[in-house]
């Protein structure tokens, strides 16, 4: 074949060194009417007809531009503007001849170079402008082929050994000169085409993929595409240059598409293949307190799968083997938008990254109810506190009341989990619920009632002092016990009687302290949870006074003198009178009278007495009576 081409070669050169134009009326002849800028045309002969003419003494004019700027016996002209012009020539006695000169723009043609194996090239001339092509595979001025214009026309050359050459290639017209220039380039010959590999594949949304790569000069590249498998594959796009593909008219959210990209040798028609890289079919379904991701793809040639979620700016990163298809996140917080990208890393470094998918979490988990609350009562009302599951984040608490057993009606909202209500009352019965919702918008059930303890109690006889209250409810898992606090006038602790299983108790114990109060306090079941304590009831004993009804004041050491006395008196008057109503003694400092009056012992009769009394509570008692004084034993 190149020696076919060589003879062409032969033809052409001497064609085109022996070719010779003659003007239209035949006059003159010149060496060419054609060529690319700059272009020079020498007029070769001026007397084809005549004889002496366009010499020194016989002038001709020459106008080489059709512009009437005529010269004598210009011979030669160099063109530098394309176009189309008439040169003339005006003789003296034979008048004027004419020719046409086309000048061509001087393109460099254009061509693409294939590398192939084994030292081989194979080129494609891309240019139309001309109409034959010279080509020098080595640039050493001694062509090697010459092949005519039509679409795509290729031509080989083996170079026997790998190495840096230089190709030229320039175009010529027919019938034209030969003075365009040519476009050199220059090549490397190579024994072996290199494997290619794709090194991002990168979904930009529901129907766009992004190739990208790093092409070698001079390679023609093969792009294939397989959908839904990485084995039967179709020619996408052939490519020389390019590092970077978009493929759109796909449907991610339905199919994963695999593609491997060969460098295909021309000389040959073989394909050096990359390992395949293919997309994902990547979900997220978003679950009650969970995010389950799942994606279907190849997983020929993955080494990793890399899921990629952000939330509030933080990023987290869970790496997975080549056989996982799916994973629950159950780390997530409702109400929260979380986005997921896939990566599958390849053996040879590549990746190919999935679309993201962005969901809002929630759960639908109901929060456990309020069940552990304890009641403080005091003289500004009633402290509540509860706990509530840690394992639910809580927007808001309701505190809601009941009185006398009536419906539970809502008191107010709060973020704490300790509320006091200053218009609780012992008298008024009343409980209360603690219900919440969480943020992720879930209602508890009701929480259980809450009764705090009541305490009442009653002095009895003999200063028996008998206390009941309302079994503590508000525990989950109830009372352990009671203990019951007992406090003097001055608030200072003076018995605890703990373990008390009952809602009674009896306080028997005889002590100096008229006026004393008690509370009650529960104690839970459950550990961490704090104790209750009911209100403070004051009570006041009774003064019991005692006094004789006779004495014998005759100093025998029994029963000589007369006095009022009693528990828990802090002051008394004793008055005594005759039964005229004379007053005979006065005492208040719990000074006995001894049967005299004024220093002389009275008479045996019968005596009225009264006593003014003030308690230890501060209540002034009245008291009276009569007393027999006798003096015999």
């Amino acid at each position: 074949m190149k020696w076919i081409w060589a003879v062409g070669l032969i033809l052409f050169f001497s064609s085109a060194a022996y070719s010779q134009y003659t003007s239209r009326l035949g006059r003159f002849q010149i060496n060419q009417k054609k060529g690319c800028a700059p272009f020079t045309v020498i007029i070769t002969d001026t007397n084809l007809i005549t004889t002496g003419e366009c010499t020194p003494g016989k002038p001709c004019l020459m106008d080489y531009l059709g512009n009437n700027q005529q010269q004598q016996n210009l011979f030669s002209f160099t063109y530098t503007t394309p176009g189309t012009y008439t040169l003339s020539v005006l003789y003296q006695s034979i008048g004027a001849d004419d020719i046409t000169i086309t000048v061509d723009p001087n393109i460099q043609p254009a061509f693409d170079i294939y590398t192939c194996s084994a030292s081989r090239v194979s080129i494609r001339i891309t240019d139309t402008n001309y109409d034959q092509y010279v080509i020098d595979f080595n640039n050493d001025g001694t062509p090697e082929l010459i092949i005519p214009s039509s679409n795509n026309q290729v031509a080989t050359n083996n170079y026997g050994v790998p190495g840096n050459y230089a190709i030229s290639v320039r175009g010529r017209d027919l019938n034209s000169a030969d003075n365009c220039s040519a476009m050199v380039v220059p090549f490397t010959a190579i024994n072996t085409l290199p494997t290619p590999a794709i090194t991002t594949l990168t979904a930009m949304n529901p129907s766009t993929l992004q190739l990208d790569f790093t092409p070698q000069t001079n390679i023609l590249y093969r792009l294939e595409i397989a959908t839904n498998n990485s084995t039967t594959f179709q020619l996408y796009q052939t490519f020389q240059t390019l590092n970077s593909i978009t493929i759109s008219n796909l449907n991610l959210d339905e199919n994963y598409y695999c593609f491997r990209l060969s460098a295909h040798n021309p000389c040959t028609n073989t394909n050096t293949y990359s390992i395949p890289i293919c997309s994902q079919r990547f979900t997220l379904d978003i679950q009650s307190g969970a995010n389950h991701t799942s994606w279907i793809t190849s997983n020929i040639g993955v080494t990793t799968f890399r899921r990629t979620r952000t939330s509030n700016n933080q990023t987290n990163i869970d790496n997975f083997g080549p056989g996982t298809s799916s994973n629950i996140d159950p780390n997530v917080v409702c109400k929260t938008q979380y986005c997921y990208t896939l990566t599958a890393i390849y053996s040879n470094g590549g990746t190919s990254t999935s679309l993201e998918k962005c969901g809002t979490s929630f759960t639908t988990t109901i929060p456990t109810p309020i069940d552990n609350t304890s009641a403080i009562v005091s003289s500004t009302g009633v402290d509540l506190e509860w706990i509530q599951d840690p394992a639910f984040t809580v927007s808001e608490y309701s505190v809601l009341r009941s009185e006398n057993n009536g419906f539970f009606i809502p008191q107010t909202t709060t973020t704490a989990t300790n509320f006091t209500d200053p218009g609780y009352n012992t008298e008024g019965n009343f409980c209360y619920r603690m219900d919440y919702e969480d943020v992720c918008d879930n209602a508890s059930p009701e929480g259980a009632p809450v009764c705090p303890l009541r305490l009442s109690g009653l002095v009895g006889g003999q200063n028996i002092i008998t206390l009941n209250w309302n079994g503590y409810e508000g525990w989950k898992n109830g009372v352990n016990s009671y203990r019951v606090e007992k406090y003097n006038q001055q608030g200072t602790l003076i018995g605890t009687f703990s373990g008390i299983t009952d809602t009674l108790f009896v306080d028997d114990v005889e002590d100096n302290f008229q006026l004393v109060s008690y509370r009650v306090l529960a104690f839970p079941n459950e550990a961490g949870v704090s104790n209750s304590m009911s209100n403070e009831i004051k009570l006041t004993k009774s003064i019991s006074l005692y006094y004789p009804t006779a004495f014998t004041p005759n100093g025998d050491n029994l029963n000589d003198t007369f006095t009022v006395n009693g528990k828990y008196i802090e002051k008394l008057e004793l008055k005594i009178f005759d039964r005229w109503g004379s007053l005979i003694f006065v005492s208040s400092s719990d000074q006995p009278w001894d049967g005299t009056s004024n220093g002389v012992s009275v008479q045996e009769a019968s005596y009225t007495w009264t006593a003014d009394i003030t308690d230890q509570s501060g209540q002034n008692i009245k008291q009276s009576g009569s007393v027999l004084l006798l003096k015999r034993n």
